[in-house]
């Protein structure tokens, strides 16, 4: 199982939430690749690769996904998502932006704001305004999932080594 999980930063950090999600892609199992998209994010990409539990980082830096606009940002990870069994963003404003783009594009539902995993295809998650929780299993190829970073400890930022491979991949779509 490979889990892609999308770092949300501000070209300059990682943001808690993205060591959220990656606890929530440990409680699931599997190789944790970590993308940083984004416009001169390379510190980024190098914190990323340090945090604990992570086996990957995929660079894909250049201008265009500078202000990380989900038209970009979506068509960029549906297509390295291809590999992935899990595709894992913050449920922020901006995972819950492109990440509904990302499963039209990949063809599958999308499963928002879990605050815990039972299992690789089952996860719990709040309805109701928060008064009841839901377990929903997807039988998808991919599980497309946003994280709620109240659900989840922070990863470690320390004790990872992963390695950190640049993309040349620039994915626009007209607006």
């Amino acid at each position: 199982m490979s889990i892609l999980v999308i770092a949300e930063h501000d070209n300059a950090a990682l943001k808690p939430a993205t060591l959220n999600t990656i606890t929530a892609a440990k409680a699931i199992g599997g190789e944790i690749v970590v993308l940083v998209a984004g416009s001169g994010c390379s510190a980024v990409a190098a914190s990323a690769a340090a945090v604990a539990g992570v086996s990957k980082v995929l660079l894909a830096d250049h201008e265009v996904y500078a202000n990380q606009l989900p038209e970009n940002i979506s068509t960029l990870v549906a297509e390295v998502a291809g590999a992935c069994t899990h595709v894992l963003a913050p449920a922020t404003t901006t995972g819950k932006n492109f990440m509904p783009r990302v499963a039209a594009l990949l063809g599958v539902a999308q499963i928002s704001d879990i605050t815990a995993v039972k299992s690789a295809d089952t996860f719990i998650r709040p309805i109701y305004a928060g008064n009841a929780l839901a377990t929903v299993q997807s039988s998808d190829a991919v599980k497309v999932v946003t994280v709620r970073g109240t659900g989840f400890e922070e990863a470690a930022k320390d004790g990872g080594s992963a390695d950190v491979e640049a993309l040349n991949v620039v994915k626009t779509q007209d607006i």
